[in-house]
């Protein structure tokens, strides 16, 4: 066998040149799996950009998730629990602080006295959580934006859009009616997405049909039904498990569809590679190209 690298002879059934370690193409699987390092070209791929926006957005959703539901929901259910006068006006801040100071405390005491005395440690701890809760909101909305802004930017490429980008991501962050429009952005971009693979008989990784209702209808719920506290200033019980029902529920419907958008996004990143024929409507977005 002569390598086709740096020229020098070898035993045919090496997977690999002795001199320059080149592969042996002879010894490539049709599947792309070279035994030489037993790695699937697949596999060791670089996460594109797409994937680390995507990831990061779902990382701080998650942050933000788990936070809130110890720092807010939590205390605000156990308080419920406690109170026995019906309604209770709002505050947040005193609600986690008297949870956590004042009701956590309690219980300590009651099991064991003296570590009462730790309750500056607890107040310290709320603090900190509560810096950290507005942080990963900030930063949950900040690469949730971004993630959609490049999907539509990349997408686009190939596929007149019905939303440009900037338009989208400023339609999805209005309260309480952005829920409503997420359905039309992501309904549009997953359909322009199945058509672009399935034209270039590419895999698409498709959603459920009642995912994108259940996201629209669970984000309205959830976001109008804080307002409505959050303005009436009285908790009403039902309103406030019926939001903390549907953010779960949006919570574990969002992670579905970024991870579906993503990797349709990376399967497009791979028909831009090989030169894959575009979509004739694009011409209209990037007339740049036809220049």
């Amino acid at each position: 066998m002569i390598c086709k690298k740096c020229g020098r002879e070898y035993e045919d059934d090496m997977p690999k040149c002795l001199w320059c370690d080149a592969p042996n193409d002879n010894k490539v699987d049709p599947s792309g799996t070279n035994p030489a390092d037993g790695t699937d070209p697949e596999e060791a791929a670089p996460l594109t950009e797409c994937e680390v926006r995507g990831d990061q957005a779902i990382y701080w959703l998650k942050a933000f998730f788990f936070t809130s539901l110890i720092m807010i929901i939590l205390p605000i259910t156990a308080i419920y629990w406690e109170s026995t006068n019906g309604p209770l006006e709002i505050n947040l801040l005193g609600i986690i602080v008297g949870f956590w100071v004042w009701l956590v405390p309690l219980y300590i005491s009651a099991l064991c006295p003296p570590l009462v005395l730790l309750w500056p440690v607890i107040a310290l701890a709320t603090l900190a959580s509560c810096i950290f809760l507005v942080i990963s909101l900030c930063k949950c909305i900040y690469h949730y934006c971004g993630w959609l802004h490049f999907s539509e930017t990349e997408q686009s490429h190939f596929s007149k859009m019905r939303f440009s980008p900037d338009v989208a991501v400023i339609h999805t962050v209005i309260p309480v009616i952005g829920p409503v429009f997420q359905y039309f952005i992501f309904r549009d971009l997953l359909t322009r997405q199945k058509e672009v693979l399935e034209r270039n008989h590419q895999d698409c990784r498709d959603l459920p049909n009642w995912l994108l209702p259940v996201i629209s209808a669970s984000g309205f719920i959830m976001q109008s039904g804080l307002l409505s506290i959050c303005i009436l200033k009285e908790w009403i019980p039902i309103v406030w498990f019926a939001s903390v029902l549907s953010g779960i529920i949006l919570f574990v419907s969002y992670i579905k569809t970024i991870r579906a958008i993503t990797a349709n996004t990376r399967a497009l990143n791979s028909l831009t590679t090989n030169d894959a024929p575009r979509d004739e409507t694009s011409k209209n977005t990037l007339p740049q190209e036809n220049q």
